[in-house]
């Protein structure tokens, strides 16, 4: 699961949140974070247009990226468990 992000961007903070729970309870699951800010070139090669983006990786792999809030309703105040459903149905944690 990595996360881009910019540090001044409130909505990167709540992401923030989300990651650091669903780390602590799935600690086989890899949970980084990349300042996307000190990373343009790698945020160009991937198409990084939003910030946050969440992209989930499999197998060296991406099934997805979360681009923004749009799966969570577009609402700050989603819950983790929520986050975590769309990590499940990607197979990124049990």
């Amino acid at each position: 699961v990595c996360q881009f992000y910019r540090p001044a961007t409130w909505r990167c903070q709540i992401v923030d949140k989300h990651l650091e729970a669903l780390a602590k309870k799935h600690v086989r699951t890899r949970f980084v974070k990349i300042n996307a800010e000190k990373s343009p070139y790698l945020c160009d090669k991937l198409k990084i247009w939003c910030i946050p983006t969440t992209m989930l990786i499999l197998d060296g792999k991406t099934e997805h990226s979360i681009v923004g809030f749009d799966e969570f309703g577009g609402k700050d105040d989603f819950s983790t468990n929520l986050f975590e459903e769309r990590l499940r149905d990607r197979g990124l944690v049990d």
